[in-house]
């Protein structure tokens, strides 16, 4: 008899990497998207930042979950047959003296050391950055989300495991322990539904908040070498596969607001190119894009079963999923199919009620 598919609600970022681990698991899947255009993998720079925050932290879910996601593209790269993560040096810019003795001390710490390349002084690289404490480097990269995506979906339509359409939580239903759905039955579902997972009733008490941005897509005047300008005003961030193009982020309004293009937004972005640029060129603004990304109040990912349902949940990753998203599917699914452990750092769902 064939295995009951995993139905996954989301071709997100982290919906098409929990599918992607399920196939190579053996498990059979149904992905079902909304082509939700506010969705926070159609609106992301991809950016893969290691190392971040005053402090110069992981990601919450840790180091594993930084080398595991990394490793992860570079396999996915090789599965799929077109390139996903570009390395890039990112300079950031110390925001104080403090920021300088912590990367000091992170640099001492091999866990640390991987990931953060030297420190430099004011008016390094040219002077091109808005430097006034000096900076280092950060050894990150950027994910190219549309390719990732639009590969994911060949792949499941081939299969014909893709679908257009909503999955509305109360269209299931659980039936001698599996779900049903449209009359269909399923293994278990996965809630992959990014930002949709707020209003999810079968989330009750996960905490996810729905925080707003705006980011616009720029093209410099000039020509700015590819990095990734860094600081604690935002990112300038080379587009991948659109040369002359950059992304300029990003704004966080208020959670639980709705996303929209603002023009204070607009104004707001570009007049923080002269805290990343010490000479920024002027920017033509060819876009404008407002998205919404799913976060939790302690800033911890969601992950795991939901208790007394056959359904699980990956969500809540907010601005640092590029290097959260491929491991914690890795886990997800390995959970979901051997019975796996879940990693430290992630939150488990609560009990609907």
């Amino acid at each position: 008899m064939p295995q009951l598919p995993f139905l996954i609600v989301g071709q997100g970022l982290a919906g098409s990497l929990v599918a992607l681990s399920l196939l190579q698991r053996g498990a059979a899947v149904t992905v079902v998207d909304d082509g939700a255009a506010d969705a926070p993998s159609r609106v992301t720079p991809g950016l893969a930042t290691p190392i971040a925050g005053p402090r110069l932290t992981f990601p919450p879910s840790g180091a594993d979950s930084t080398n595991g996601s990394w490793r992860r593209y570079r396999e996915l790269e090789h599965q799929l047959g077109r390139p996903l993560l570009t390395a890039h040096q990112i300079l950031h810019a110390a925001g104080s003296r403090e920021e300088l003795a912590q990367f000091q001390k992170r640099k001492r710490d091999p866990i640390f050391a991987r990931w953060l390349g030297d420190q430099f002084s004011a008016g390094a690289h040219d002077g091109l950055l808005a430097d006034p404490w000096g900076g280092f480097e950060i050894q990150g990269g950027q994910v190219n989300v549309p390719a990732l995506l639009e590969t994911a979906a060949d792949m499941l339509r081939e299969r014909g495991a893709l679908r257009q359409g909503r999955v509305e939580p109360t269209g299931l239903a659980i039936e001698d322990g599996r779900v049903t759905w449209q009359g269909e039955r399923y293994r278990e579902v996965v809630f992959c539904d990014g930002p949709a997972g707020a209003a999810n009733p079968w989330l009750t008490g996960v905490g996810l908040q729905c925080v707003p941005g705006e980011v616009l897509t720029v093209r410099p005047a000039v020509p700015v070498p590819r990095h990734i300008y860094h600081g604690r005003a935002g990112y300038l961030a080379p587009q991948p596969g659109q040369h002359g193009l950059f992304r300029l982020g990003a704004t966080y309004g208020t959670p639980n607001t709705a996303a929209q293009a603002t023009e204070a937004g607009r104004e707001g972005l570009l007049s923080q190119l002269p805290r990343l640029l010490s000479r920024p060129p002027r920017m033509a603004v060819v876009d404008h894009l407002a998205g919404t990304r799913p976060a939790t109040p302690q800033r911890c990912p969601v992950l795991g079963r939901i208790p007394g349902r056959p359904a699980a949940v990956l969500n809540g990753m907010g601005a640092r999923a590029m290097l959260q998203a491929p491991y914690l599917a890795e886990c997800l699914a390995a959970h979901l199919v051997e019975d796996a452990p879940l990693p430290d750092g992630v939150l488990a769902p609560a009990e609907p009620a």
